[in-house]
């Protein structure tokens, strides 16, 4: 019979049928991670009462005690697939260095720092740990530097080839060649989506970038090629940026909003009030500079524009980039009105009488339904407005929250909203990140998959859980963690989605340092529906589609809206 406080618990989850366990919220790995967290609570609300020298040879012993059970088997093979459980031996040796230091152990205390190396070598989250006033007094023994001269190895190999590059007018070819380099080998080793752009060989792609980047002569030239390589990787959440000195050069835009709507350009919004006496809201756009519109986007456009499914590219090639350019050179446009008359309008770009649009709106529309735009994640804005609008939505007989222009952030935002609808726990994305395993590969050339650790599931809170029927409405422009927020909430079952396929991209990128002060980013964890699904290069499609016109953008009406509310209508 199990003997450990904790045993008891851990066979009862372990015997549960397949999948019970995550659907309670509580896995073997979780009730073992609580419980460490409860040893390390324990023992410091003791160190608070009862701070004398026997309590602290108890305390010791007690986290001695934690760290054996952490280095039991079964615990080991659990925090193989939970790094929030694995790393708790290393807070619990941080811990009993601090009270072995009390105790005036130091070679005890030095014990524990140097078996926090065991974990990893943690660089700059280790050079903190070591800043604690706590280790001043043996800062100047030989072995606590050697402790840190290891943690800080990262900071020597891993360091980006760009991160010590200044940005110049020109840089030495050496330095062109070291950043696409850098790009190139961390794709390599840590993209996750090679598989959704199955033909391209990016050793080819290498060779075929390597003298371009050779023969650019200014730092604008080197980013005007650097930039038309992430693209072919085909993920939106995969990008080179230009330094900051060159942003004005070439992601200037005019004050203008346009999208392709079936097969036409239009112009959809005019955040100027100067600019709106010249071009209205369902203007034609024909052509760029002299250049049809659909040849200038793909020939000037979209060789720039990183995007995971045919949907994020064309709002990307349309919207976001089609007139982004030298702030310096105003762009010139063709235009023709609804009633087939063409003009032509020079159009400033960069910043100039912008106007804004509420951010988070909310209000009550007919039949008393409520309608609220989460227009990012980013904040925590988004969960204020909601909360705000709380005690009208909880009165309202429909509930529509449009996601349509909402392009990511944190996920836990998306949570916090969901929790207002439903007393399930919120479901996540399957989350996978590429295997380490170095003696796997020496052997042969393959790509495993490991497991993202995920955190106990959000719940709802007590009261204020709106059951009202509830609508959500997308577009491409759904982007991220904003798809999070669309998976969980079609995972609950919680209601309809109404719009178009969202962007089909989500994931957490790094990030690189590149010579001149650009940067990159890699998307390097992979995300599944959570029963398995595949959304990311897809987009997740909507229950009811519908979208926009010509006319429909002409006439200043919205039949995403409308549909949504003739759908809650039909339900009551």
């Amino acid at each position: 019979m199990p003997r450990h406080p904790l045993a008891f618990l851990l066979c009862a989850i372990l015997s549960l049928p397949a999948g019970a366990g995550e659907q309670l919220g509580y896995s073997p790995a979780q009730a073992s991670y609580d419980y460490a967290q409860t040893v390390r609570n324990e023992v410091s609300a003791a160190l608070k009462e009862h701070p004398d020298r026997a309590s602290l040879e108890q305390v010791a012993s007690r986290l001695e005690q934690l760290l054996a059970w952490l280095d039991t088997p079964l615990t080991r093979d659990l925090g193989t697939g939970s790094r929030a459980l694995y790393f708790r031996g290393l807070d619990v040796q941080r811990e009993l260095a601090i009270i072995h230091l009390r105790l005036g152990n130091t070679d005890k205390a030095l014990d524990a720092l140097e078996s926090m190396l065991d974990y990893g070598w943690l660089g700059d989250a280790m050079v903190a740990v070591l800043g604690d006033e706590a280790f001043a007094a043996i800062r100047g023994e030989p072995r606590f530097q050697a402790i840190l001269r290891t943690s800080t190895t990262p900071q020597r190999m891993l360091k980006d080839l760009g991160a010590d590059s200044p940005y110049r007018e020109r840089l030495p070819v050496e330095e062109r060649i070291a950043g696409l380099t850098q790009f190139w080998s961390d794709a390599r080793q840590y993209f996750v989506h090679f598989d959704n752009a199955p033909e391209l060989d990016w050793n080819k792609t290498y060779l075929e970038f390597l003298p371009r980047v050779m023969a650019a002569e200014t730092t604008a030239d080197y980013y005007q090629v650097l930039m038309q390589l992430a693209p072919l990787l085909r993920d939106g959440h995969t990008n080179i940026f230009a330094p900051q000195e060159l942003e004005e050069r070439f992601y200037a835009r005019p004050p203008i909003v346009t999208e392709l709507v079936g097969d036409t350009v239009l112009v959809v919004a005019v955040n100027s009030t100067a600019l709106a006496r010249r071009l209205k809201i369902g203007d034609e756009l024909v052509a760029v500079d002299g250049v049809p519109v659909k040849r200038h986007a793909e020939e000037k456009v979209a060789p720039f524009v990183s995007s995971s499914t045919p949907q994020d590219h064309a709002l990307r090639t349309y919207s976001y980039q089609l007139l982004a350019g030298d702030a310096a050179r105003p762009v010139r446009l063709t235009l023709r009105d609804s009633a087939g008359r063409q003009r032509e309008e020079s159009v400033a770009r960069g910043q100039q009488d912008l106007n804004s649009h509420e951010k988070f709106g909310f209000r009550m529309l007919a039949g008393d339904v409520a309608y609220i735009s989460l227009d990012h994640f980013e904040s925590d804005e988004g969960v204020k407005a909601f909360t705000k609008a709380l005690p009208q939505i909880m009165r309202a007989k429909g509930l529509i929250i449009d996601v349509r222009r909402n392009g990511g952030g944190s996920g836990v935002h998306g949570e916090r909203i969901l929790e207002h609808l439903t007393r399930q726990a919120i479901p996540r994305a399957m989350s996978f990140m590429r295997g380490t395993s170095i003696v796997a590969g020496a052997q042969s050339r393959l790509v495993t998959w490991e497991p993202v650790a995920r955190s106990a599931p959000a719940h709802s809170r007590d009261g204020d859980v709106y059951e009202g029927p509830v609508a959500v409405l997308t577009s491409a422009a759904t982007f991220s963690a904003a798809e999070d927020f669309v998976l969980a909430f079609n995972a609950l079952g919680r209601g309809a989605t109404i719009g178009a396929t969202t962007g089909g991209s989500t994931g957490q990128p790094m990030s690189i340092r590149l010579p001149g002060g650009g940067w990159g980013r890699i998307c390097i964890k992979r995300d599944l529906l959570p029963d398995g699904g595949t959304f990311v290069g897809r987009g997740l499609k909507p229950d009811i589609e519908a979208g926009p016109t010509v006319q429909s953008i002409r006439k200043g009406v919205d039949p995403v809206l409308e549909r949504a509310l003739a759908h809650l209508r039909g339900l009551r």
